[in-house]
């Protein structure tokens, strides 16, 4: 009766509220370790992710502990630091804990997937990518990426250079590189990556590459096809800081969409990762397995792809040539020549 429930027949409605506001007074709250003995469940859910300094997730901490709260869950953070070459041990940790479940989202692949592949992890939700036996969402950037692709053709771009951090490349699973080098050899051309020093966030490492792209000898790439907004944002401040123009001289793409890229004093073009979407049906996945397992039942793996979209802004869209009226508008008027006096 204290802890929300109804199925008591015994407890007229005036008595409940009269016990209840007693409660309330004296400070009583129900005890969850209580509640994990009779129910055997811990109504706690582990949440792993990479660091809290890439916007991108801390806005997923905030979403998915939303949802969860919704659901009545508390949430166990686990983050991975950005100087720790894998997370697997804060998978271990949070498995170690006798939660009802876990959501996860791994930058460090072949051992985490691994291990959550066991059969101690069955309420397990993978979030950004595809994994055997388990529950996984993920946004199709694939599709996000050959759009952005073919709307910088459009444009007139034909040197298409790659963007991203050297980690990024050479960490297992990058689909924007990928995607990116198969549109560029079936168009006949050569793959241009670009890559920098640094983390997903580090703004200041993407701006000094732009720095140095702008400042070297050769021609200039029509346009970057960058691996985050963070990396756009900091290849827009790095080429405007050598005079290069956005988007005359370079188109810009991101990816991501943060809230901040349509905020940019020039809009950044972008590939939207539907981020709140994902976090919710991974909560609604994890959910659901909680409560077969209750039951003593599995429900099988499944993964949802979810699409993604190019947000079209005006670092790809160069400005079109003036008009003729415009220039009319533009050119200052002819300074008004004084009347002739006449003097007695």
């Amino acid at each position: 009766m204290l802890n929300g429930a109804r199925g008591s027949t015994r407890v007229s409605d005036g008595t409940r509220r009269r016990l209840q506001q007693v409660a309330a007074d004296l400070g009583y709250v129900p005890s969850r370790p209580a509640q994990t003995l009779r129910t055997r469940q811990s109504r706690v859910v582990g949440l792993l992710t990479g660091s809290l300094e890439n916007p991108f997730f801390a806005r997923m901490v905030s979403l998915c502990s939303e949802e969860l709260e919704r659901g009545g869950y508390d949430v166990v953070l686990a983050v991975r630091r950005s100087d720790e070459p894998t997370d697997l041990h804060l998978l271990r940790a949070l498995n170690s804990r006798q939660l009802d479940g876990i959501l996860l989202w791994s930058e460090t692949s072949s051992e985490v997937r691994e291990r959550v592949q066991r059969p101690d992890m069955a309420t397990t939700v993978v979030m950004g990518y595809r994994i055997p036996c388990r529950a996984s969402v993920s946004g199709d950037l694939e599709v996000g990426v050959r759009e952005a692709m073919r709307h910088l053709v459009a444009g007139g771009c034909r040197r298409i250079a790659y963007f991203a951090l050297d980690l990024a490349i050479r960490r297992e699973g990058d689909p924007r590189h990928d995607v990116y080098c198969d549109e560029v050899t079936a168009r006949g051309l050569a793959p241009h990556v670009i890559t920098y020093d640094g983390l997903a966030f580090d703004v200041g490492a993407a701006r000094e590459c732009g720095e140095r792209l702008a400042s070297g000898r050769g021609p200039l790439p029509d346009a970057l096809l960058c691996f985050n907004d963070v990396a756009a944002m900091g290849a827009l401040m790095g080429l405007r800081r050598q005079g290069v123009r956005i988007p005359d001289d370079i188109a810009l793409v991101g990816c991501d969409d943060l809230p901040l890229a349509a905020e940019l004093d020039v809009p950044l073009t972008s590939i939207a990762y539907p981020l709140g979407e994902m976090c919710r049906t991974a909560v609604d996945l994890l959910l659901e397995r909680v409560q077969a397992a209750e039951g003593l039942a599995a429900l099988p793996p499944c993964h949802v792809l979810l699409p993604t979209e190019l947000r079209i802004r005006a670092s790809s869209v160069p400005k079109p040539p003036p008009t003729v009226g415009e220039l009319a508008e533009r050119r200052p008027a002819a300074p008004r020549r004084p009347h002739p006096r006449r003097e007695p």
